[in-house]
């Protein structure tokens, strides 16, 4: 899945399939929550506060909103008398297993979608602002957004995902340690009808006997 900027690999894979699951991950809020949570492991909300950049007040109700789905557990607690804190962690590396059979549920994983393609929008933004991002082609990139489409086999289209799965556990090993940036990737793959106006130029091409 897309919530694992540095996620522990070797944590027991926890399958989102619940409509209210995904649906309270339709915030980018809560999976920003959810990657901090991953990051981090078991956290107080002031140190995944820290870390998300944000205040601990506004999180708390993005916390108990995905705690009740069951996205979010406590890990115990931390501290003395007054001052102790509860602990939060996932309950294992989330991974999205949901194939939607209805027109609501197909609304609900495009708002999933759409709130990590808005996260990725304001990376870029605040990548490009800071001057910290290189995006011309070289070997110093660390910047890139791009949209390529084709028509693929199934053989080639196994290869797409493979190397997907591989970027992405490039990241979820990814560990905070000299020389390491922390970085961010997300990818929309989607199987597409061809056009109609595609089909009937093609359709009088082959009338004209013109070669494509």
């Amino acid at each position: 899945m897309f919530f694992n900027m540095a996620a522990v690999s070797q944590r027991p894979l926890f399958a989102v399939r619940e409509p209210a699951q995904i649906d309270a991950l339709g915030s980018p809020a809560r999976q920003e929550v959810v990657d901090g949570l991953q990051a981090l492991g078991p956290c107080s909300i002031a140190e995944l506060a820290e870390s998300l950049g944000r205040a601990p007040d506004s999180l708390y109700y993005h916390v108990r909103k995905l705690e009740r789905v069951g996205l979010v557990v406590q890990r115990g607690s931390r501290g003395a008398g007054l001052r102790r804190e509860a602990l939060y962690d996932t309950p294992g590396r989330l991974v999205l297993d949901h194939d939607p059979g209805t027109a609501r549920e197909r609304r609900r994983l495009c708002r999933l979608v759409g709130g990590a393609l808005r996260i990725a929008e304001r990376d870029i933004g605040v990548a490009l602002a800071s001057g910290r991002a290189v995006y011309r082609r070289g070997p110093r990139r660390n910047a890139w957004c791009a949209r390529v489409k084709g028509w693929l086999t199934e053989r080639e289209l196994a290869a797409v995902r493979a190397h997907l799965e591989a970027a992405s556990e490039l990241l979820v090993r990814g560990r905070k340690r000299p020389g390491a940036g922390l970085h961010a990737v997300a990818f929309v793959l989607a199987p597409l009808a061809p056009s109609t106006r595609g089909r009937r130029a093609s359709s009088r091409r082959a009338r004209n006997g013109v070669s494509p």
